[in-house]
């Protein structure tokens, strides 16, 4: 298996969905000049603080999808980090959060992750929805996921989902839910054991009444330990698209594709009068995009998604 170092970079690229990375300078969170990017952190990045750089956070930051890895500091001076279900938080050995009291807090949903009157926090350790309140030391990954995909085929939903890496993988739980909150498992895959190899999985799931779905993919070792996947949602209506368009408050627009995208992906920001404001070109697609529209001034566009085969997909957006 490859080091601890090595198994925490490939968790980044997985659990982020192959998020846009963004590493700071040393500064205030809220400031773009403390960020590599010209901008802060947005939903769906890869937050970034290097060895010997420092963040200070005085106020709130809340965040949705988001990977935050830690190999600097993370100071919080009456400041609270408020992060969604999905998202994840790494220390690295050399990294600390650090806080005064209790108005300093990081919490991932409901649960607090660090409250200030502990301190600090230092690594390797890792917090995300499974590790309950404060974090874990992080050890050895027992499965690098690569994809997961949720896709409509029909009166169906087909889940597809592949491991770069698996150690001592027994099986996979396919769990389901109606609020991403109560889960409930559907299915059962056998794991690849220990495995270099990449390895594709998948499931289709006919009883679909909800009219949006959530899924998310609990491994599980021979020692019964548990890992869970990032969460996917599907709404049970409308037209099934390859791509998911949305906007956030911070002036950003994410595209979430729901199959393996391989060509060059082209995003344009088009305002009502049929300017292109945006145009951003991806030559090696992942399967999640964030382009910065932070030169769009306020008001509804249009987001126009293409590669080089004649695919598009086009959604208005109000930023």
């Amino acid at each position: 298996m490859k080091s601890i170092y090595t198994i925490l970079v490939s968790f980044l690229m997985t659990t982020s969905l192959m998020a846009e990375s963004i590493t700071a300078k040393t500064g205030d969170w809220d400031k773009p000049t403390s960020w590599n990017q010209g901008r802060i952190p947005a939903n769906g990045d890869s937050i970034i603080i290097p060895e010997n750089k420092t963040v200070i956070l005085d106020g709130n930051a809340d965040l949705e999808n988001v990977v935050l890895i830690i190999k600097g500091v993370l100071q919080l001076e009456n400041g609270k980090l408020r992060f969604d279900l999905p998202s994840r938080i790494i220390i690295y050995t050399g990294g600390k959060i650090t806080g005064i009291n209790n108005n300093d807090q990081v919490k991932i949903g409901d649960e607090f992750k660090f409250r200030g009157s502990q301190l600090v926090q230092t690594g390797y350790s890792y917090a995300d929805q499974s590790t309950g309140d404060g974090f874990l030391s992080a050890a050895v990954l027992p499965v690098i996921f690569q994809s997961f995909y949720v896709t409509r085929q029909g009166s169906t939903i087909q889940l597809s989902w592949s491991t770069s890496e698996e150690l001592n993988n027994q099986y996979y739980a396919v769990e389901k839910s109606a609020d991403a909150r109560s889960w409930k498992q559907v299915a059962v895959v056998a794991g690849a054991g220990t495995s270099n190899l990449v390895n594709k999985y998948g499931y289709t799931d006919k009883n679909i009444t909800d009219a949006v779905v959530y899924y998310r993919i609990r491994q599980v070792d021979i020692s019964g330990a548990v890992f869970y996947s990032a969460i996917r949602s599907l709404r049970n209506s409308g037209t099934s698209q390859v791509a998911d368009i949305y906007a956030s408050s911070n002036k950003t627009v994410t595209i979430d594709f729901n199959s393996d995208i391989k060509d060059n992906v082209s995003i344009q920001l088009i305002n009502m009068s049929g300017q292109v404001i945006v145009r951003k070109e991806f030559h090696q697609a992942s399967y999640r995009l964030v382009v910065n529209a932070m030169s769009a001034g306020s008001g509804v566009y249009v987001v126009r998604v293409s590669d080089n085969k004649g695919w598009s997909e086009v959604k208005k957006i109000a930023l």
